[in-house]
């Protein structure tokens, strides 16, 4: 009886598997946000998980393009405290591959937040780069460069 119940709600939780990109999309390096569209040395997920590990924020994908453009949105929501009421932040993050990299194509962004994408992609890289975050395999020779990638000093 218990086997069936395991088995069951396993069965459920992979019917009920939320919507997202595949390995692949994840593990590409993140693109800068100057004119070349640098690398950042850091791949979407490092970036991801460094600014949503130590926060309440709910991350939620949805694929974006056409359906065989890979173009995926991510929303991150929180309440945040303000003051006498907790306010409601929210950021929509559209990512597009372009070759070896993954760009932030389009920002949404909740009231008095920046809606300008090159002002995103810096905030978004502090945290990795606050963290020394392992870069990608491009950016491990010390010779290397990123768009506002900060080595780690021996």
């Amino acid at each position: 009886m218990l086997l069936v119940i395991v088995g069951g709600f396993a069965l459920y939780r992979h019917a009920q598997k939320p919507e997202g990109p595949s390995r692949e999309f994840l593990d590409t390096e993140f693109a800068g946000a100057d004119v070349d569209r640098t690398g950042s040395c850091y791949s979407l997920s490092t970036v991801i998980i460094a600014n949503s590990a130590f926060t309440n924020a709910t991350l939620e994908w949805k694929h974006a393009g056409a359906e065989d453009e890979e173009r995926w949105r991510l929303s991150i929501e929180e309440l945040m405290n303000g003051g006498s009421t907790p306010v409601h932040v929210f950021q929509r993050y559209t990512f597009m591959r372009k070759g070896e990299l993954v760009e932030l194509v389009a920002v949404e962004a909740s009231e008095g937040q920046s809606k300008v994408i090159k002002d995103h992609v810096d905030n978004l890289l502090e945290a990795p780069n606050g963290i020394h975050s392992t870069p990608v395999d491009r950016c491990k020779d010390p010779a290397a460069t990123g768009y506002e990638f900060k080595r780690k000093k021996s």
